[in-house]
């Protein structure tokens, strides 16, 4: 039986990207935020408050860290294609017994297995750390189905920044200030109240990692509610439109750059 196309354009991505470099970058970096975040900020905020239920602050770091990795994992798909046309290979492929689809199914697959390897793994990591999590059967499908679709999100989000983008410095740039703004400026590291500074509070409400950290922080803290529900109908809505935009592009782009 021979394997579909994308199929072994996965594990030809997988390949790719378990040099050391980037399983740091994927699993080192989000550990570090844990332990060093979670530990240290501990002794400084004893409990969060949300929802009249307090919790310690390593708690309410981990399931943000976890939806980080939704984030993380996008990023390898913008960063393939940039490289594959960079470096030939995308034309290579093309002219092989591959097509467009295959290409960019491969890219967003190996971004899904990325994901949810990274997220388990963070997960046991923050049991250590944090104590243990309740998951229901509905609160384990909403955190699969957010990490997922804020996936596919960032897939699609880097995949229209490494279309556009034309130099090797601009894409790292870009690449580098969406990461300090997404990741810091949402409800991964810390809850959205009432004194928080209104720029920050907007720019929060507007960032999708925001959403993605809420539903798995509901999802393995809280409970899921209606709030958790309308979240994630928000979260699919904006990922459908980002993938949309990047489909667009993608189908009229060129080979090399």
């Amino acid at each position: 039986m021979r394997i579909p196309a994308f199929i072994r354009l996965t594990f030809r991505n997988i390949s790719v990207n378990t040099d050391p470099g980037t399983m740091f970058f994927m699993l080192g970096l989000p550990a570090f935020y844990l332990l060093v975040l979670g530990i240290m900020f501990q002794g400084i905020i004893p409990s969060i408050g949300i929802n009249n239920e307090s919790i310690s602050y390593t708690k309410f770091l981990a399931p943000g860290i976890v939806g980080m990795q939704a984030f993380t994992a996008g990023n390898i798909g913008g960063g393939m294609l940039w490289s594959d046309r960079r470096w030939g290979m995308f034309e290579q492929l093309m002219v092989g017994p591959f097509r467009r689809t295959d290409y960019l199914l491969g890219i967003i697959s190996v971004s899904i297995i990325f994901s949810l390897g990274g997220s388990a793994i963070m997960m046991v990591l923050a049991t250590f750390i944090a104590g243990g999590f309740s998951l229901s059967v509905l609160s384990s499908l909403y955190l699969v189905l957010s990490l997922v679709a804020g996936t596919i999100l960032f897939s699609s989000l880097f995949l229209i920044l490494s279309i556009l983008v034309r130099t090797m410095q601009a894409y790292n740039t870009l690449t580098i200030l969406l990461f300090f703004i997404l990741d810091f400026a949402s409800t991964a590291f810390y809850p959205i109240t009432s004194e928080t500074p209104e720029a920050l509070r907007i720019i929060s409400s507007l960032n999708p990692l925001s959403y993605v950290a809420n539903i798995v922080r509901d999802s393995m803290v809280y409970g899921i509610g209606l709030s958790t529900a309308y979240q994630m109908l928000l979260i699919t809505v904006i990922m459908v439109v980002l993938f949309v935009i990047s489909l667009r592009l993608y189908k009229n782009v060129q080979t090399g750059l």
